[in-house]
């Protein structure tokens, strides 16, 4: 069974198929999030059975590594939106943040 393996001059780091360059996270959210079946996820990636149940298992063993860093990509990605709202605001020449959802 391939070992789940990282390499930073790999997808930037993060833990992936050892010989693949399919991660954990990739295999994560189409098999938990989107509730696709492992053994098509396994057919499509070209990996074995075993290293699509080993990706997993190795999410569920660091789990919560794996949520912390979506939670902190998710304020990235927000602080962003942010940003770029309110840019777009002093370039139309209105207030910035008067296109934030009151939210």
């Amino acid at each position: 069974m391939p070992s789940i393996v990282r390499d930073e001059a790999i997808r930037s780091g993060e833990p992936r198929v050892e010989g693949t360059r399919v991660t954990v996270r990739d295999i994560k959210q189409r098999v938990i999030d989107a509730g696709e079946d492992p053994h098509v996820v396994a057919g499509e990636y070209g990996i074995s059975m075993a290293a699509c149940f080993g990706a997993l298992a190795y999410y569920y063993e660091h789990r919560d590594t794996f949520e912390d860093t979506e939670r902190e990509a998710e304020r990235t990605r927000r602080d962003g939106e942010r940003r770029t709202a309110n840019l777009v605001d002093e370039l139309q020449g209105e207030p910035a943040g008067s296109t934030e959802d009151a939210a």
